[in-house]
């Protein structure tokens, strides 16, 4: 990512000195701005990450396949752990340049212009720039480029443990909670999430250090706990509690501005749903299965795909027929991404109150587990009897709180593919009620010899042996020595 800036830089500085005198007056647009606002940027660095996490590549085959929401009708590589290694770089790059880049230039130009409101500007933008590093973190198990990454000089960044990084971003998001002032301008315009509202980011920015704690418990249990009660400490401005207050990318209609998921699918039919989650909602007559998925045309039946079978007759091409497809719910053209919610904050909640931490919190796991089950099922309109009935199916069990939250967390979690399959690994859940297992083995095995049931990380871009290979290698050895997608996540205890 630094060579491509670095040459890119060095391409338009020998365009500029190669001009004729005077023409750099003529090319000027004097309807268009010469230089890009704070605003821009972060709305840039917003949909360029929702982007990334939406479209068809890192959602559809990455992470909606691990989580095991969909199932694949044509192609079964990815599904049975054999990526395509250019949508791994771009995934990388896109984080780095796209999103956290932006994000920096939107923060030097705050700082150079110290207008009204510029500490709440960069406050923001380095609330999602610890978004986005969470992701990479986990996304590529632990080590990454983080403290030396976004130095224009420097070409061949560390890379920091995953500790070291979580550590960062607690340090991060406690300060930033601190520097935000409601008192004080904001973003008027720019900010897709939050629309500037400072206490809407305090919010968020306290739910995710929940996230980040609950990730590290098994592991760093007192720092977990201290982080917790930070962020739900009132004097630092609360956490999600509404379903209005959840952060959400909201997509427009039409082309470029819809849901890519949307686009992709009026191409060609590549995702169906996956048999484990259509079995799973079937079982306990989950209200929401009529939300999520289609019922095979001209029947009442909901039918999903095996998972990971290779490309045969067997599987479906997409004939909706024969399998049900994902409803407008997850493909629709302003289906939003979602960032952080109300029906993970409460199932956060539920298990803080399962370990007994004892932070302060009044509710009990089993309040708060029906409080998370109720706000997805709201937010997919489910009528309130419904739910009341669907509860009395699925009671919380106090002896099996990782199965009855991980499994009701992973279902409120459809279309957030990586965060559902990182929360599979961090939990390790079956069904609370029979015991039986929710996933699936790729039903014609996996194809990355390191890798049985799922892949615990994603593997580094091969382009960073050879950019970065000192770094590369030493965070290597963080992961057993390998670039191998079965080596755990540091906090993946069990």
């Amino acid at each position: 990512m630094k060579n491509i800036r670095k040459i890119s830089s060095l391409l338009l500085l020998t365009s500029a000195l190669a001009c004729t005198d005077g023409f750099e007056e003529m090319n000027k647009d004097p309807n268009r701005a010469e230089q890009a606002t704070s605003a821009q940027l972060l709305t840039n660095a917003q949909y360029n990450f929702s982007n990334n996490i939406t479209d068809e590549w890192n959602n559809g085959r990455f992470g909606m396949y691990y989580a095991q929401y969909w199932s694949s009708t044509y192609y079964s590589g990815e599904s049975r752990y054999q990526i395509r290694e250019n949508t791994n770089q771009i995934m990388w790059n896109t984080f780095y340049t796209d999103v956290l880049n932006e994000l920096q230039k939107s923060q030097e130009i705050e700082e150079a212009s110290q207008w009204p409101g510029f500490k709440n500007r960069i406050a923001i933008s380095e609330i999602v720039k610890a978004y986005t590093y969470h992701f990479l973190t986990d996304i590529y198990g632990g080590p990454i480029p983080y403290a030396e990454a976004l130095n224009a000089e420097d070409v061949t960044p560390a890379y920091n443990t995953g500790e070291e990084v979580y550590a960062g971003l607690l340090a991060t998001l406690d300060e930033q909670v601190k520097v935000l002032d409601a008192n004080e301008p904001s973003y008027a315009t720019g900010d897709v999430l939050y629309q500037g509202d400072v206490n809407a980011w305090k919010r968020f920015a306290n739910s995710l250090r929940l996230r980040i704690a609950l990730r590290m418990i098994d592991v760093k249990p007192a720092e977990a706990t201290e982080a917790i009660k930070k962020a739900l400490d009132p004097a630092n401005g609360g956490i999600i509690s509404t379903q209005e207050q959840s952060a959400l990318f909201r997509w427009l209609p039409s082309p470029p501005n819809n849901n890519p998921m949307n686009q992709s699918f009026k191409v060609r039919v590549d995702f169906s749903m996956s048999k484990p989650f259509i079995d799973y909602l079937k079982l306990y007559s989950d209200p929401r299965l009529p939300v999520f998925a289609e019922p095979r045309r001209n029947t009442n039946d909901y039918v999903g795909e095996v998972y990971g079978q290779a490309s045969s007759s067997a599987s479906s091409n997409g004939d909706p027929s024969r399998v049900s497809l994902p409803t407008n719910y997850a493909v629709g053209a302003t289906a939003p991404t979602i960032w952080l919610d109300l029906a993970e904050v409460k199932f956060m909640l539920a298990e803080i109150q399962a370990r007994e931490l004892k932070v302060g919190l009044t509710g009990t796991a089993a309040q708060y587990y029906q409080e998370g089950v109720a706000a997805s099922m709201r937010f997919a309109g489910i009528r309130e009897e419904n739910i009341t009935a669907y509860l009395k199916k699925v009671p919380y069990n106090a002896a099996k709180w990782k199965d009855s939250i991980g499994s009701q967390k992973w279902i409120a979690m459809y279309t957030q593919g990586i965060q559902g399959w990182l929360e599979r690994l961090r939990l390790d859940f079956k069904d609370p009620i029979t015991g039986k297992a929710i996933f699936a083995l790729p039903a014609d095995g996996s194809l990355d010899p390191d890798v049985t049931d799922v892949s615990k990380r994603m593997t580094y871009p091969l382009v960073e042996a050879s950019l970065n290979g000192a770094h590369y290698r030493t965070a290597l050895e963080k992961l057993g020595g390998r670039n191998s997608k079965g080596a755990k996540n540091w906090w993946d205890k069990y």
